[in-house]
């Protein structure tokens, strides 16, 4: 009496469709899931990315009136230089002169967009 008898190989067969179904169904709903996680996996990149060029644009923002301002004082330290060398007659005064307008250039080049 090792075998089972025939009512229960008929219901096991049955029980087997079932599972399948119920499997298929359990398979579909893992997929959607997995769809549900790779848009929300998108969404946080797109939120971190925006965060980061957000803080950049603040900290160019911030950084950028103390170096235009650092600009027109080295200008302005080379243009002095650069009158200094005219007096004693030194021939890089004009390479002075030259660096001093490179640096207010610059200074007036970076002005406060908005």
């Amino acid at each position: 009496m090792n075998t089972l008898p025939e009512p229960y190989a008929h219901h096991r067969r049955e029980t087997a469709v079932e599972y399948d179904a119920l499997l298929l169904a359990a398979r579909h709903e893992l997929a959607l899931r997995a769809a549900e996680m790779r848009v929300t996996r998108r969404e946080v990149r797109r939120l971190r990315r925006a965060r980061r060029a957000e803080t950049h644009r603040r900290v160019a923002r911030d950084a950028q009136v103390p170096f235009r301002a650092g600009c027109v004082v080295l200008g302005t330290l080379a243009f002095l230089a650069s009158v200094v060398m005219f007096a004693r007659g030194r021939q890089q005064a004009a390479d002075m002169l030259g660096a001093a307008g490179a640096f207010w250039a610059l200074a007036v080049m970076l002005r406060p967009s908005r």
